[in-house]
């Protein structure tokens, strides 16, 4: 019994001590994987061509060599250095073809690593590709199980490739910095910040439009702003100016900050700028002997943050009424124009229609299938905006 005991004592203990040693049996060293950050998509250079262009070919059975792909990849260091631009840190790799798929095999004949792509953080598109239609072109990294829902959805107005090449001010890989960017979109609504491949997924699923950012360079700088507008076919048929997208923003109610300019009312050439803070907004459908239409009521709250007229007394009760309704009248005007330009593109990106099946599912089953081309078009809207200003005072 003894025996039997100190025998089953020592198979526990082995097992305790063999169990852990497992864990790292699939380990691979990072500099021995290819960890893609970014992915920029163009259209390949015209004509068959030779050398260099046959040298980036993915072979391919059926198709042609329509799309360049290019790849960036962190460059990793055994010694870090200390002064290093950002377009020393990264690597890019590209191929060309019509199958993603086929693209990504391609480049791996390349290296000697294979190619990751759970920490992609941005994929672009070129203006002209988004034109185009950008739905064949997801299927593979929606269908690609390494893919994650979070990666941003971009679109470039000249090539896509050339964001990645930039060179910017920062010492951080390009596709990191840029991913990082949106953290600001509350503060700056100047550009959609719910454009990640999950999202616009589901947008595809349900056969519903859906906006883009743009991502623009200037020397060793990028920013995001404006949004490049796609139909339920994904291809893209138009933009949204920044104001637009601001005023898409408030009438989705997802504006809760963010900064307005108007002429100050008691000083013709100067301005004065509205800071929001705080924002109720309600958007309602109405459906009337057969006839739709929506009210958006709002109430903003916010501070002068900024008069440039000195010595103004700002908690002059009449002063700060002027302000209130100046303040207002812009944000309805941001609201009506964004308003219009989604009619004008037959597109309705505000979520408008789920508030109408939510009320009327009966009205909302006999004109869903032409809500975006005919109904929303010609569907109209009374705004109603509200703005309180608090802490108009100065630090003495």
């Amino acid at each position: 019994m003894r025996k039997t005991l100190r025998r089953l004592l020592l198979a526990a203990a082995l097992l305790i001590i063999i169990l852990p040693l497992g864990g790292c049996w699939d380990r691979k060293e990072i500099e021995n994987r290819g960890y893609v950050l970014g992915v920029a998509i163009d259209h390949a250079p015209a004509g068959e061509g030779t050398g260099k262009k046959e040298f980036l070919a993915a072979p391919q059975g059926a198709g042609r060599r329509k799309y360049r792909v290019t790849m960036e990849l962190p460059k990793f260091r055994k010694e870090a250095s200390k002064e290093i631009s950002s377009s020393q840190q990264h690597l890019l790799w590209s191929a060309e073809g019509e199958s993603m798929l086929a693209v990504a095999r391609a480049i791996n004949a390349r290296v000697y690593f294979g190619m990751f792509f759970e920490d992609i953080q941005i994929m672009i598109f070129s203006e002209a590709v988004a034109r185009e239609g950008i739905g064949g072109i997801l299927d593979f990294w929606l269908r690609d199980a390494e893919i994650r829902r979070k990666v941003k959805l971009l679109v470039a107005p000249g090539h896509a490739e050339d964001v990645l090449k930039a060179n910017f001010q920062v010492d951080e890989v390009n596709s990191v910095f840029i991913a990082k960017l949106p953290k600001n979109a509350d503060r700056s609504p100047y550009f959609p910040s719910k454009a990640t491949v999950g999202e616009i997924s589901e947008a595809i699923r349900a056969k519903r439009s859906f906006v883009l950012p743009f991502v623009l360079v200037e020397g060793k700088e990028v920013k995001l702003a404006k949004a490049a507008v796609f139909d339920k076919r994904q291809r893209m048929i138009g933009e949204l100016d920044e104001f637009e997208v601001y005023g898409g923003k408030l009438i989705r109610r997802e504006l809760k900050q963010g900064v307005v300019v108007v002429a100050n009312p008691a000083a013709p050439g100067k301005i004065a700028a509205f800071e929001l803070y705080e924002a109720d907004t309600k958007v309602t459908p109405h459906l009337e002997d057969g006839k739709l239409r929506f009210s958006l009521e709002a109430k903003f709250i916010g501070t002068i943050g900024e008069n440039q007229v000195t010595g103004q007394d700002a908690l002059d009760p009449e002063f700060t009424t002027a302000m209130e309704q100046a303040v207002a009248t812009e944000y309805t005007q941001i609201a009506r124009k964004s308003y219009d330009r989604q009619q004008a593109l037959k597109v309705e990106i505000f979520g408008l229609g789920k508030l109408v099946y939510n009320r009327y599912p009966q009205y909302w089953k006999s004109v869903k299938d032409r809500w975006e081309e005919e109904v929303f078009p010609s569907t109209p809207i009374d705004i109603k905006i509200a703005v309180s200003v608090r802490r108009p005072v100065l630090k003495r």
